[in-house]
């Protein structure tokens, strides 16, 4: 892929913390969590026939290849 940035694995995970607000402290009035950030992405997943086992193990194997890079 000649001519496209790649990012390392501290870009991609500036990347998401700052698309997705993640600060890791909830408080009574918003939430930052990982594990609640997920949760929503399964709420959208069944909500639109998409499979999230599935694009959780797709996305490891990301992971997994990215950590070799």
């Amino acid at each position: 892929m000649e001519g496209k940035f790649k990012m390392d694995n501290l870009e991609r995970a500036k990347k998401i913390e700052k698309i997705l607000s993640l600060r890791g402290n909830d408080t009574n009035s918003e939430y930052h969590g990982v594990s609640d950030t997920i949760a929503d992405l399964m709420h959208f997943c069944d909500t639109n026939g998409i499979d999230f086992n599935y694009e959780m193990k797709m996305a490891y194997s990301y992971y997994a290849a990215e950590l070799i890079d």
